[in-house]
């Protein structure tokens, strides 16, 4: 049923501008940038889609983060297709769709081998949101970690940004009106390679962005916080926040963040939280180096150590600090 649905939207090409039903949570037109001195802020997973989250944090989200990271699913896009919870969700999104999976090899996408899979993705994506809001593309996202099929290792570099070159044509082709986005994890792990060197230079990519959790190191208090920021990572690379959004700056990039949170099994610590407000706030923009977007990660499961909002809170007082300072 779900590939049936898939091949209808290939071949009619759903173009349906669907107008904000005014639930709360939900935001009306085009908000793709946030206005000067301000970022998008967000969230994704529980209760975010119906509002819930929004209303116990006490205004809207303005983005919307979402995962479709498999081969199948980068295709199929089930959770924004016509009845799904994103359907109707006209504001922006942040969308991982993975790049390639086991037994696929970086060196064959640099031949073109998913060119047809990554050709389909992008025309679904085009036909599912339109010209609503802004649709920011995490390809290949924490492609310097170790945990999905499409990491990076060393020697598998200049694959890496010749695959990475050939998605960035395909999805100026297909759907310009997207972003690309080049989203690492804070720190390399097992990589064997400064993630810097995978990085496929500034025309390739339309935003930098980092997913950033309260762990190796966790941050406790507010001078944790301070000497956190300019961490690097075993190959010297940016770890640290400010390391990453001083790349941004560099390449002449906005920086996002696209998956952030406290973790319940280090502990709750307030301090994170406000260290991420007081960080979001002073560096926001759309500019080099400044915060485009952030998106809390809310999302159940993983024993739940990384939620704010839902049954269960392991952080109540990281939440308490979440909903005084959003």
């Amino acid at each position: 049923m779900a590939a049936a649905l898939a091949a209808l939207l290939l071949v009619i090409g759903v173009a349906v501008i669907r107008q904000s039903d005014g639930e709360p949570g939900r935001t009306t037109g085009d908000s793709g940038a946030a206005p000067a001195g301000q970022w998008l802020s967000g969230a994704a997973g529980t209760g975010v889609s119906s509002g819930e989250f929004g209303e116990w944090r006490g205004r809207p989200v303005d983005i919307v983060g979402q995962w479709s990271d498999t081969n199948e699913a980068m295709v199929h896009l089930w959770d924004m297709a016509p009845g799904s919870q994103w359907w109707d969700w006209d504001g922006p999104i942040d969308t991982a769709i993975g790049a390639i999976g086991p037994d696929e090899t970086w060196a064959q996408a640099a031949a073109g081998a998913y060119d047809t899979r990554w050709r389909q993705s992008l025309t679904n994506l085009r036909n599912l949101r339109g010209d609503r809001g802004t649709l920011y593309i995490r390809f290949a996202h924490e492609m310097n970690g170790n945990w999905y099929p499409w990491s990076v290792d060393a020697g598998e570099a200049e694959d890496f940004q010749s695959a990475w070159k050939r998605f960035r044509a395909l999805q100026q082709e297909i759907y310009p009106e997207s972003k690309l986005v080049f989203s690492l994890n804070r720190e390399s792990v097992d990589s064997g390679i400064d993630w810097r060197e995978t990085f496929p230079g500034a025309e390739y990519v339309d935003v930098m962005s980092v997913d950033y959790y309260n762990q190796f190191p966790y941050v406790g208090t507010a001078q944790d916080w301070v000497e956190s920021l300019d961490d690097v990572d075993a190959y010297g690379a940016p770890k640290g926040l400010e390391g990453h959004r001083q790349f941004a700056e560099s390449v002449g990039l906005p920086l996002a963040v696209s998956e952030w949170s406290g973790n319940a099994d280090w502990g709750d610590s307030p301090a994170f939280i406000e260290g991420m407000h007081d960080f979001f706030s002073t560096h926001a923009g759309d500019g080099p180096g400044e915060i485009l977007y952030e998106i809390l990660f809310n999302v159940d499961g993983y024993d739940r150590r990384f939620y704010m909002y839902g049954d269960g809170v392991r952080m109540p007082e990281s939440a308490e600090a979440y909903r005084n300072l959003w």
